[in-house]
């Protein structure tokens, strides 16, 4: 939403799985650009994600270039018994953790942007870098899709819906990890082969050092 207010609009169509989480990106793009009386122009579509070649093999680019060293890393924290998936287990990671995900989340976006989609037989599919071709349309023989929408419409939808917090975690959790950080002389501003999870009081202010990660 943040996106959209910031654009003045929204995608004119949006293509989704039937995942539990699209259902919210359905409702909220059902509602700013709505079916045209004559049911033609739908501004959302379903479908499996497998069928979508392009949205798998993004998810294979954002997996190779940072996702797959969370999953690993993650995964190993719960087989050697440092996380047990509770509240608190679960607020400590994203305490720690959030932050460099979101950092590294937005360089691979800049990645993806800057890359070239080779020319293709198919006529149909775009060749380019994605950030020119969203910047200058004109030069790809398109056009801007954006759908202009009432600021009224989006404050409606930010108020129905709950959106993330600007801290990441429990504020209970953040503010005590606060406390026990400066107490210890640690600092989140660390990259992730100094990281330092810290697992207090539950984990008996526990640190688990991930310097084994290159």
């Amino acid at each position: 939403m943040e996106a959209v207010q910031r654009l003045g609009g929204c995608p004119r169509l949006v293509r989704g799985d039937l995942g539990t989480e699209n259902g919210y990106v359905r409702g909220i793009q059902r509602f700013l650009v709505p079916t045209s009386p004559d049911g033609i122009h739908e501004s959302y579509l379903e479908g499996a994600s497998t069928a979508n070649q392009r949205i798998e093999y993004w998810w294979g680019f954002l997996r190779r270039e940072c996702a797959e060293l969370w999953m690993c890393l993650f995964g190993d924290l719960r087989d050697n018994g440092h996380f047990d998936g509770g509240f608190l287990d679960k607020s400590l990671l994203q305490f720690c953790c959030m932050g460099l995900i979101q950092d590294e989340l937005d360089d691979t976006a800049q990645v993806w942007n800057a890359h070239t989609i080779r020319p293709s037989r198919n006529l149909n599919v775009p060749s380019g870098r994605p950030n020119v071709m969203y910047a200058v349309p004109d030069l790809y023989r398109t056009r801007d899709y954006l759908s202009p929408v009432e600021d009224e419409h989006v404050q409606l939808c930010k108020n129905e819906y709950v959106f993330r917090l600007a801290i990441p975690c429990d504020p209970d959790v953040y503010e005590l990890c606060h406390i026990f950080m400066g107490e210890s002389h640690l600092t989140t501003n660390r990259p992730i082969s100094g990281c330092e999870l810290v697992y207090a009081p539950k984990r008996g202010h526990q640190c688990i050092s991930l310097n084994h990660i290159p």
